[in-house]
């Protein structure tokens, strides 16, 4: 039997980051995992268990995950969700996204900023004296991803 799915296996164990952040003051927690230096797994938790807000920020989560073991570049949907508008928006607790237009743009942001190599700041963020962070290269797209051109009607 051959298989023909050619997503990635998520790794047994990766190393993550958890991000507590106060968007308009609504909480929220973001984890990001990582394996090899590249980026596995996102969680987006945001509202009370069982809330619309709640479900919608867990399946966003659950789509870049799924995305990201597919093989598709992360500049690629980080382009995508930035300014989007909705609420909650407005100033932010995170020194690197100081402001943002909805939780999709907060969350592209802070992806951008933590792990691409193409990052740039978000106007208004301030550098943290002794942050001397060095960004990952970019790696090549794998062969089975192509992105989908868009078609509007």
């Amino acid at each position: 039997m051959s298989d023909e799915n050619p997503q990635r296996r998520a790794p047994r164990r990766y190393t993550g980051t958890t991000t507590d952040f106060v968007l308009d003051g609504t909480t929220g927690r973001l984890t990001t995992a990582t394996s090899s230096g590249q980026l596995t797994h996102v969680d987006l938790r945001v509202g009370k268990h069982g809330s619309t807000l709640a479900g919608l920020t867990e399946a966003l989560s659950t789509a870049i995950t799924a995305i990201l073991q597919a093989g598709a570049p992360l500049p690629e949907f980080v382009t995508e969700l930035r300014h989007t508008h909705y609420t909650p928006s407005g100033p932010t607790t995170d020194p690197d996204v100081p402001h943002a237009t909805s939780l999709s743009d907060y969350l592209a942001h802070h992806l951008d900023q933590h792990h691409t190599s193409t990052a740039t700041p978000h106007p208004g963020a301030t550098q943290l004296p002794g942050d001397t962070r060095t960004r990952p290269q970019p790696q090549p797209p794998p062969a089975s991803w192509v992105p989908h051109s868009r078609q509007l009607n």
